[in-house]
């Protein structure tokens, strides 16, 4: 780890030295490289970043609201003294033709009218309204295909980062949530998880920020009501190929995550370095553990359609509204995954503002999970829920305030439990001849979800788990009020689930 230079007291920043070659010999437009052959992949150690332990400090990952007001006001100078809260100008690592871009989720007061950062481009300070992009697309993996939403591509990146304006060789992005809607902070998996998508194609850590809690309860600067009209501003064609770094490493594929499971969390070879793993799981615990009385059919079918399938949204609930979704093939977790559940790393500070927790209390509660400080050099954290929302905000806290490296399995839930062979009904199980068959997950060595003396012969003999026993989810029918499953599109000839990482890693190669 390699401490910045410029602030030695307060931030440290994880990167390779070759990162660091390549990133600082881009510059805007589309070209930068193109053509030319990729770096090793980054590792999962260098693609860290520590926070200080006040993130009133923090020039970049997690910023409080006085630190976004001293960017809005005062861009054009450079923040030359290290020590001033807030900082007097710009981080002083960005160049003065950076672009100050915030992206907000919604308006900082919704009741009174949409309220934003002042766009002043002639201070090259610049405010959108962020689109309903939320930083994933359908791809093909090799086994899924035209169904689990993934990390989205470089063609759908370039597009995004066109619409704003956005050269990320050049520019510092703040992701802010004007009003938290919800009552628990979820906004913050949104931030985050573009802020995974973002470094995942490139983008330096040290060009990203992520304001903690809202504006409307923290900022105390003039908001408006007017935005800079999209499409106003040009990046010169800038394309992340010209990020001439792989940090693909961020997401792992389920080839590698089962071989992690297999392992029994020991698996060598598999993410470089780090021959440790930790699987956390993001969900509410009584979604981990299937004791949640306010799942869908609980009253009949107790322990079963919690996890709602890749088509449909949302926690379950034991209503009209939850029972009219789909859910996914079978209940439980992944062997060996611990219950984490997102929302234990944030508090409400008063009025539904959501903060992350101090740093001293996130690493606390790291190490309850069983990921102490001194693991970072030995173990990886890995990061999966339903969707790989909910664990954004974990993988945030960990990669990005802590330090810790970490990665993702973006299939998450949705995907691993739809990988059977053992379901009631028989179509949709995968065959001991099909070449998918590897992938299958619905045994006691990679899912959790027996009782105790349970056998695989209970499982293949069992339609429903009223006792407990297998917990498939079983569809009845096609009424609102029915149960329903989905599954997604299953390439059964599959051998490999690395085509979209291999098609990202081949987009920064062409």
């Amino acid at each position: 780890m390699q401490k910045n230079s410029r602030l030695p007291r307060f931030i440290k920043l994880a990167v390779t030295g070759v990162a660091l070659s390549w990133l600082a010999g881009c510059g805007g437009g589309g070209g930068g490289g193109e053509g030319a052959s990729l770096p090793d992949a980054v590792s999962a150690k260098a693609l860290t970043n520590t926070s200080a332990d006040n993130y009133d400090h923090n020039r970049w990952g997690l910023i409080e609201a006085a630190t976004l007001q001293s960017y809005a006001d005062n861009w054009k100078t450079a923040d030359t003294a290290a020590a001033t809260l807030p900082p007097n100008g710009r981080p002083a690592h960005l160049a003065s033709t950076a672009r100050l871009v915030v992206l907000q989720f919604n308006g900082a007061n919704r009741a009174a009218g949409e309220n934003y950062i002042p766009a002043k481009p002639a201070d090259n300070v610049y405010s959108y309204r962020i689109d309903d992009f939320r930083f994933n697309e359908t791809r093909d993996t090799g086994l899924i295909s035209a169904s689990v939403r993934y990390q989205a591509s470089g063609p759908k990146a370039d597009s995004w980062l066109a619409q704003y304006g956005i050269d990320l060789s050049r520019d510092f992005v703040v992701l802010a949530q004007g009003e938290n809607s919800a009552v628990n902070g979820s906004f913050f998996q949104e931030l985050t998880r573009a802020t995974y998508w973002l470094n995942y194609w490139g983008a330096d850590p040290k060009r990203i920020a992520v304001l903690n809690g809202t504006l409307k309860q923290n900022y105390t600067g003039t908001l408006v009501n007017t935005l800079t009209a999209d499409s106003s501003v040009s990046n010169g064609g800038f394309s992340v190929k010209s990020l001439r770094v792989d940090n693909t490493g961020l997401t792992i594929a389920l080839e590698d995550f089962l071989k992690v499971v297999d392992a029994n969390r020991a698996a060598t070879g598999v993410i470089p370095g780090l021959n440790q793993q930790l699987i956390i799981d993001a969900r509410p615990t009584a979604q981990f553990n299937r004791s949640t009385s306010t799942a869908s059919f609980f009253d009949t079918h107790p322990g079963q359609f919690i996890t709602t399938a890749w088509n449909s949204a949302g926690a379950p609930s034991n209503d009209a509204t939850g029972k009219a979704k789909n859910y996914v093939l079978y209940e439980g977790h992944v062997k060996g995954a611990v219950s984490f559940p997102w929302a234990t790393l944030l508090t409400d500070t008063g009025g539904n503002n959501w903060k992350y927790k101090s740093k001293a209390d996130l690493a606390t509660i790291f190490t309850t999970a069983g990921y102490a400080p001194t693991d970072k050099d030995s173990k990886v954290i890995i990061s999966q829920c339903r969707t790989n929302f909910e664990v954004q905000v974990n993988g945030f806290a960990a990669r990005l305030i802590l330090g810790y490296p970490t990665v993702y399995f973006d299939g998450s839930l949705v995907e691993y439990a739809s990988l059977v062979s053992g379901h009631p009904n028989a179509a949709l199980n995968l065959l001991p001849a099909d070449p998918a068959y590897k992938f299958r997950t619905d045994t006691a060595a990679r899912s959790q979800r027996y009782v105790a003396g349970a056998t695989e012969a209970d499982v293949a003999t069992t339609t429903e788990s009223d006792s407990g026993v297998t917990p498939y989810n079983v569809a009845n029918g096609a009424g609102a009020a029915d149960r329903k499953t989905a599954v997604p599109v299953i390439n059964r000839n599959a051998t490999t689930t690395r085509k979209a990482i291999e098609e990202d890693r081949e987009y920064k190669r062409i």
